[in-house]
C-alpha cells in the first residue's frame, strides 16, 4: 500500500483495445501516460525505480533490438527487468548492467508460469526451489 504504479503505454488508448472489459473506474489509480516519443520515455525513466520491457522486443525475430537508444537513460540506482527469458540477456538488460542497474530476466516469469500450470495439470505443486536451481534463476 502507498506504491504508485505507472504503466508506459507505447500505443496510444492500449488500455481500451487490450481491456476492453475494464471500465475507467479500474484504471482510475493507475498512472498511464502517454509514451509517444523518447524525450517522454527517458522523462517517465528519471522518475521510475523500475523499468519492465513487456514487450516481444529483443526476442526473435528483434534480437539484438531494443527501445532504449542509449546509456543515458539508465541510471545506477535502477531496476531493469525483461519478460524476454531467449536470449538470457537482451541488448536492453545488458545496457543496464551496462550503466551499473540491478537486471533480472524472464526466467522466473517463465518458471512461475510454470509452475501454475503444472499445479492445473497435476494437481501437485511443483518444486519451485528445485527449479530455480535447474534453470540457474539467482536474485541479488
Amino acid at each position: 500500500k502507498g506504491a504508485k504504479v505507472t504503466f508506459k503505454v507505447k500505443v496510444k488508448s492500449i488500455k481500451e483495445r487490450v481491456y476492453p472489459e475494464y471500465n475507467d473506474d479500474f484504471f482510475k489509480d493507475l498512472n498511464m501516460p502517454e509514451v509517444d516519443s523518447l524525450d517522454k520515455l527517458k522523462e517517465e525513466i528519471e522518475d521510475s525505480y523500475l523499468f519492465t520491457n513487456a514487450t516481444g522486443m529483443g526476442m526473435k525475430p528483434r534480437e539484438g533490438q531494443t527501445y532504449i537508444p542509449d546509456l543515458s537513460f539508465f541510471r545506477p540506482d535502477l531496476i531493469v527487468t525483461d519478460i524476454i527469458y531467449s536470449p538470457l540477456e537482451t541488448k536492453m538488460l545488458k545496457m543496464a548492467k551496462e550503466a551499473g542497474c540491478k537486471t533480472m530476466n524472464g526466467m522466473g516469469m517463465l518458471l512461475f508460469q510454470g509452475a501454475a500450470a503444472f499445479e492445473l495439470w497435476t494437481g501437485k505443486e511443483m518444486p519451485v526451489e528445485h527449479m530455480k536451481e535447474v534453470l540457474n534463476i539467482k536474485y541479488d
